[in-house]
């Protein structure tokens, strides 16, 4: 095969353009200090260490959210504790108040204390996070998961759901708990009852009624599961001609409608007693204004602890009011009982979130050095062999070289 100049020259330089391409990727590795400066250097590892980049990426973001979510977890578990310990002081007090020495004035001291223990519990179960959330609102995180409705009636507007945080690729946690759940499903001693006022009432400000008291048992338990509707009304066919007159009441069995009482004259803040029920509605309440009685398996803390407020402040010394306070005694420490289990079953939750995060969080630490030792293995560079690769390249250069300058002189030119 004949072989021009041309065709002598060009090989000439682009096998020395490729051994100094060589040199030059050799000369990059070394001051970048790894070995893949580019994917084509190494597709399978360059691909490995995208993957591993992501990992690291993801278990960082991980251990963040670990890391918030603990704070959050170790808040509602400092809060749940100051409620327990609370709830034991209830009880004390409770247990107290059970003793028949005592006087009228005597339940008056513990209930004074009671009250202020109401308040703190108030305040505990409305806590807020460093975000200004909720923590026992369920999703409803940006308004107060417990309101009082007037009378220390209080009612749970929150929800029941429940905020999970991813921690790994597998493992979901929950980062709160509802507030229905820990205080207001709990089982109470016997059938009992809660109040409120109907969504469609007029009266401005909006009349409340009270919290009530079972003061008849047995009365109660004939009448339970139905509820009771008491319905404001005029008094008489006077009050429709435009005379003024206050507005009576009736009382009607919800299920059937039955009358139970009927047209009884409305005082505010005075006792009213039906079935062994006993409550009060405070305020000016408009003509077709209503309020439930409703009957219920459960009692809320809040409500325990209130009724017993009421029982002390309201129960007098007589041969009814005693029975009935010595029932809401016995009936109260039951259910103190019950709240203080509902409160340590979740701080046993707790616990357990806890346990996972950190063993979740260990397990992190050792993948990370892992892959960072992975990593290290695929992209860093083996200095000693890339300088001594370097050393052979420039040496096949130089030698490149110097052959084209005495190939170059190969030319019949050169001897006219």
């Amino acid at each position: 095969m004949r072989l021009s100049s041309i065709q002598t020259f060009n090989q000439g330089v682009n096998q020395m353009l490729d051994l100094n391409r060589q040199v030059s990727e050799t000369q990059n590795q070394i001051s970048s200090g790894t070995r893949i400066t580019k994917p084509s250097d190494d597709p399978v590892a360059a691909s490995r260490l995208m993957s591993l980049t992501d990992d690291l990426a993801a278990r960082d973001q991980y251990q963040k959210d670990i890391n918030l979510m603990r704070n959050r977890v170790n808040e509602e578990e400092t809060v749940l504790s100051s409620v327990n310990d609370l709830l034991i002081r209830v009880r004390e007090l409770t247990t107290q108040a059970g003793n028949g020495a005592l006087t009228l004035d005597d339940r008056g001291s513990i209930a004074a204390e009671i009250k202020q223990k109401l308040q703190q519990l108030e305040d505990m179960v409305n806590t807020q996070d460093a975000s200004g959330d909720y923590i026992f609102g369920g999703y409803k995180t940006s308004t107060p998961p417990f309101t009082d409705t007037g009378n220390q009636n209080y009612r749970y507007v929150g929800d029941e759901g429940q905020r999970f945080v991813r921690i790994s690729n597998t493992v979901s946690l929950p980062a709160s708990d509802s507030g229905k759940d820990i205080f207001v499903d709990i089982p109470s001693a016997n059938n009992t009852f809660t109040t409120k006022a109907s969504g469609s009432n007029t009266a401005e400000p909006p009349a409340s009624i009270s919290v009530g008291l079972v003061t008849d048992q047995e009365a109660y338990d004939e009448f339970y599961p139905d509820d009771l509707i008491i319905e404001f009304q005029h008094p008489d066919e006077r009050t429709l001609l435009g005379s003024p007159s206050q507005a009576n009441f009736n009382i009607y069995s919800k299920s059937d409608g039955r009358l139970l009482q009927g047209n009884v004259p409305y005082v505010s803040g005075a006792p009213i007693s039906v079935n062994g029920v006993q409550f009060n509605i405070e305020g000016k309440p408009n003509i077709g204004d209503s309020f439930t009685i409703e009957s219920s398996q459960n009692q809320d803390m809040l409500t325990t602890i209130s009724r017993l407020y009421s029982g002390l402040t309201q129960l007098g010394s007589s041969d009814e009011d005693t029975a009935a306070y010595n029932q809401l005694i016995a009936d109260s420490l039951v259910n103190l009982q019950a709240a203080e289990e509902s409160v340590l079953t979740t701080r046993a939750e707790i616990g357990a979130r806890l346990n996972t995060l950190d063993s979740t969080e260990s397990l992190h630490d050792d993948l990370e050095l892992v892959s960072l030792q992975l990593q290290s293995d695929l992209r860093d560079l083996d200095f000693a062999e890339a300088t001594s690769r370097l050393s052979f390249e420039t040496f096949v250069l130089e030698a490149a070289q110097q052959s084209y300058v005495k190939v170059a002189q190969l030319s019949l030119f050169n001897s006219l």
